[in-house]
């Protein structure tokens, strides 16, 4: 698997790389260019959902939905 950069959220500086789905918890890591904090978190999937017959949602929407707008890395980032 291909490394991918994790950048600050401030000045985008490289903070480190990662394996995706290589973090299983929380993160926090002060960046040594702007001393931004940044907290970086498993991006966590939707919940299952049964199908709704009345308007048609269902799990595998949920998931495309999910995928479609999922980091590159499947992490979420914050920084503050």
């Amino acid at each position: 698997m291909e490394l991918q950069d994790q950048r600050c959220g401030e000045c985008r500086r490289l903070l480190f790389k990662i394996e995706p789905g290589a973090l299983g918890g929380t993160l926090a890591i002060k960046c040594p260019r702007c001393k931004a904090h940044n907290t970086l978190r498993p991006a966590s999937p939707l919940p299952e959902r049964r199908t709704d017959e009345r308007n048609g949602n269902s799990k595998e929407n949920a998931q495309r939905h999910f995928q479609n707008h999922d980091s590159p890395t499947g992490l979420q980032h914050s920084s503050g």
